[in-house]
């Protein structure tokens, strides 16, 4: 691979690292607003008491919903990862890569 060519590889790919790195950071910041929000629907359940209210039935039904939805951001988050840890690893490739072109287009040799 030439010199531009390793260049172009290593800026894509550091591109894409960081936004799975912003992607992953969203995430974090959805699942400590749906933990805290969780935790206060908690809270509103044990302060009403009375199980069989119409009001904590729809306390719990929506304490699941997002229970339910912090799941699927568990699962979106460790699929970021996984691309994240290819990411870099080829990212290193293209380090190394870009490094040997490097030595080989300036490299000279006395003779």
């Amino acid at each position: 691979m030439g010199f531009l060519i390793s260049f172009n590889r290593k800026m894509y790919l550091t591109n894409y690292v960081n936004q799975l790195e912003t992607r992953i950071n969203d995430i974090t910041t959805q699942k400590l607003n749906l933990t805290d929000t969780i935790t206060q629907l908690a809270s509103q359940i044990s302060d009403i008491g009375n199980t069989d209210s119409p009001a904590v039935k729809k306390l719990e039904a929506r304490k699941v919903e997002l229970e339910n939805f912090e799941k699927q951001l568990d699962l979106r988050m460790q699929k970021y990862q996984t691309q994240l840890q290819a990411a870099n690893t080829e990212l290193q490739s293209a380090d190394q890569m870009l490094e040997q072109n490097l030595q080989r287009s300036f490299s000279y040799k006395a003779g």
